[in-house]
């Protein structure tokens, strides 16, 4: 039985992933596990309401990409060492993490739970301090370390040298060189020779083009400057990498906390998404209990289109029976009450009005649906029942069942019998039951039930179209004649129909 699927939930948990700014919150947040303890379903929902509340006052926060840590993730595990650029990643890590918490700090009167929740992340200042001292733009700043500033100024006037005394090669020798500009070659300023002037010159080719009419060349006259210059090169790439095995080596001495603010991060996207969601849909927090009472007013099933709003109350272990004509709403009811049930216990508000209520139920058990299965070789009764079997072994108090035409796919006599006997039997060990049917016993049962409501579809009088309006403590008729006749059954057989009825 999957719940996210029956009652599509799984499709919106898709919609508000798509809020989120990873790749990494956006799965654990379609992976959200429903919570059944009211602290814990209070604690989220209040997270998700104070997010609802920010974005609605125009608060935004700048994300940074999650999938990015992954990824250096794997590079540490395999005892490999961090570039600057990667290095920088962290740093900015870190930058965005504090700035977040300095913008839930200016507005904590807005949403003091969610300043107090990003407060829990570990402090790594030091590491942070550091990193944005080494690393300026993907690169080992020049003043990372006295040695390295003292090798980079070295390295500029080497090089100053060298291309003085290159410029002064390609204003001698005009007529040997493609190109006045000078350039970098393994390392080496070189000119740019035609390949036929090699000859005429001392000194060394560094490479060539690839079509070969190209030599880059370093004359004899600048070779020595070259070679000092390629020794500081090489003592700066040293000083580098020192430096970038230092600061791998501490990245990974604060790797555990990095991990945890990491987690703590996605888990606030994921709170900034369902707020974002509530806050596109007009949802609201409703208020909780644990006593199963529902009252539910103006509810907007969220992924209809022009939904008829449900209004609907029901006390402590109140039972609804809902009947009426198919096509006219039964199970959309049935499924948007489980829906709101479900919503709040993964954080998310509900597209109600205010004075909205819910419980939070301890177990669902579900039977909505075709649940025949050809590879069991199991009839739809014989599916209905395995389900039916299962709840009735394993239901616990304070569970919400919902039960579409419970006891159809057999004779109606037997079925109706059989489905009183469930429903008694799960109201004794005190769940809510929603059901739905068309057997004319169960109704009478639900109508002399202390424990039940009934309720049904309404129908417009004029026309005869369903309303999709839920109206209480009523009976309402199946309308089979009618969904036939509005699907295009053959009008001698409806007239038939009507006379065996009449005849009846």
């Amino acid at each position: 039985m999957n719940l996210k699927e029956i009652t599509q939930l799984d499709q919106i948990l898709a919609t508000v992933a798509t809020y989120t700014h990873s790749d990494r919150a956006a799965k654990a947040l379609q992976e959200t596990a429903n919570q059944t303890e009211l602290m814990a379903v209070h604690t989220q929902l209040t997270l998700t309401a104070e997010a609802h509340r920010l974005l609605a006052n125009d608060v935004t926060f700048t994300y940074f990409d999650l999938d990015q840590l992954a990824a250096l993730q794997a590079k540490l595990d395999q005892g490999l060492m961090l570039n600057a650029q990667q290095l920088d990643q962290i740093n900015h890590f870190l930058i965005n993490l504090r700035r977040l918490k300095a913008i839930l700090h200016t507005h904590q009167q807005l949403a003091p739970h969610l300043a107090a929740f990003m407060q829990s992340t570990a402090q790594l200042g030091s590491l942070q301090q550091e990193l944005e001292h080494m690393i300026i733009y993907g690169q080992i700043a020049d003043n990372a370390t006295p040695e390295l500033a003292e090798i980079r100024g070295k390295v500029v006037k080497q090089r100053q040298q060298v291309q003085t005394a290159l410029t002064q090669f390609v204003q001698k020798h005009p007529r040997s060189v493609q190109s006045n500009r000078l350039i970098t070659r393994n390392e080496r300023v070189c000119v740019q020779l035609k390949a036929g002037e090699k000859n005429r010159f001392k000194g060394q080719v560094i490479d060539q083009s690839a079509t070969g009419s190209t030599i880059f060349f370093e004359p004899a006259t600048a070779a020595k400057k070259g070679a000092v210059l390629a020794e500081l090169i090489a003592d700066e790439s040293a000083e580098v990498y020192q430096l970038l095995v230092t600061l791998t080596g501490d990245v990974l001495d604060n790797w555990d906390a990095l991990t945890k603010n990491q987690e703590l991060l996605s888990q606030f996207d994921q709170i900034m998404a369902r707020g974002q969601y509530g806050l596109e849909t007009a949802s609201r927090l409703p208020e909780l209990n644990t006593d199963q009472h529902i009252k539910i007013v103006a509810g907007r099933h969220p992924l209809l289109k022009n939904a008829v709003p449900l209004d609907i109350e029901l006390t402590p272990q109140q039972g609804l029976m809902i009947t009426g004509a198919n096509s006219g709403g039964k199970t959309v009811v049935l499924k948007t009450i489980a829906l709101f049930a479900l919503m709040i216990q993964v954080g998310l508000e509900l597209p109600t009005a205010a004075g909205t209520q819910m419980a939070v139920f301890s177990q669902f058990w579900v039977d909505i649906g075709d649940n025949q299965s050809i590879t069991a070789q199991l009839s739809t009764f014989a599916a209905e029942m395995t389900t039916l079997v299962d709840m009735t072994d394993n239901i616990k108090e304070n569970a919400l069942v919902l039960l579409d035409e419970i006891g159809s796919g057999t004779d109606p006599e037997e079925g109706s019998a059989l489905s009183i006997s469930i429903i008694e039997y799960l109201r004794q060990r005190k769940a809510t039951i929603i059901a739905t049917t068309h057997f004319s016993a169960i109704k009478e049962y639900a109508v002399d039930c202390p424990t039940f409501m009934t309720a049904t579809m309404a129908f417009d009088p004029q026309t005869l179209e369903p309303t999709y309006r839920l109206l209480l403590n009523q009976v309402g008729a199946s309308e089979a004649i009618w969904l036939a006749e509005r699907l295009g059954l053959a009008q001698p057989i409806l007239d038939a129909a009507r006379q065996r009825l009449v005849t009846k």
